[in-house]
């Protein structure tokens, strides 16, 4: 049996628990807001730039044909997961799918290269006997999104030059309805383009172009690259936090129930010890009444 001060000890560790876990979920709850605004604002951005590659289709038909796929040499991947746990299962259920993929394209005799941003979700991968490249910390705020993606585009030039890679895709999680993400990837290289679907403008008013194919096309692919990066970050950060803050609910939930059965231990203790010291009285003032 535990006793009073065992238990006292207990309901303080918990009282402090149950602090730390609501500060966790308040911190999670006011970063999921800054992140889906940051990839929010991007859909309109990537609509643009879809609007700008049907220009580029329609003033010169035939730039975008060799971007049809074709059988490539070496394949990249950026995965984005996290630095930091208490995030459900936000890093393993991307390393899954990231995994199955590696294990795809390792059946075939190649040996992607492997960019990951979060130590957690590059453990994972790396405890599979897969090698990561190049890691990278998970930025703390929007803020350091931007400079983050610029190192991984360095980095993916660097790889484009001298390691011949061909084929990038991305890999992060993608938030759904409510608290919950689901695993997301994406080709970024080559262009997808969907070169059966009709190139025609909407209205009458056809947009002009003063900019040469080369630069034109040039300009688009930097944009798209840069924003499909952005946004995947951006989600992934998002994602995290919304993970975060149902693993945090549910934990709050838990120290809540443990703290009600430690206090109704204590208590229970308490008055068996309170109970004790008067039956001593008792007994001692009966003791002391008997005629000797």
């Amino acid at each position: 049996m535990q006793t009073l001060e065992t238990l006292k000890r207990k309901i303080a560790s918990t009282q402090e628990l149950q602090t730390v876990a609501k500060t966790m979920k308040a911190l999670a709850a006011a970063n999921i807001r800054q992140y889906e605004q940051a990839a929010n604002a991007l859909q309109h951005y990537r609509q643009t730039l879809a609007m700008g590659i049907q220009i580029l289709r329609m003033n010169y038909p035939d730039t975008l044909t060799h971007v049809r796929p074709s059988a490539h040499h070496r394949l990249g991947m950026v995965i984005f997961g996290s630095d930091q746990g208490m995030c459900g299962r936000f890093n393993e259920q991307l390393s899954e799918v990231v995994i199955q993929h590696l294990e795809q394209h390792s059946s075939q005799g190649e040996q992607p290269l492997l960019l990951g941003m979060g130590a957690r979700i590059c453990d994972r991968i790396m405890d599979q006997g897969y090698a990561i490249e190049r890691y990278l910390p998970v930025p703390t705020s929007v803020d350091g999104i931007t400079s983050k993606v610029q190192t991984i585009v360095v980095q993916l030039k660097k790889w484009r030059a001298l390691c011949q890679v061909d084929q990038i895709w991305v890999f992060h999680n993608h938030p759904i309805s409510g608290h919950t993400s689901t695993p997301h990837q994406q080709q970024i290289f080559p262009l997808e383009v969907d070169l059966e679907r009709p190139s025609s403008w909407p209205t009458r008013c056809r947009p002009m172009v003063f900019l040469s194919r080369e630069r034109l096309f040039s300009a688009i692919f930097r944009q798209h690259f840069f924003v499909a990066l952005y946004q995947a970050c951006a989600e992934s950060l998002a994602s995290e936090n919304a993970s975060r803050l149902t693993s945090m609910q549910l934990a709050q939930t838990n120290i809540a129930e443990h703290l009600t059965e430690l206090q109704a231990a204590f208590q229970q203790q308490r008055q068996t010890k309170i109970t004790e010291e008067l039956l001593d009285i008792v007994s001692g003032f009966e003791a002391l009444n008997q005629p000797h």
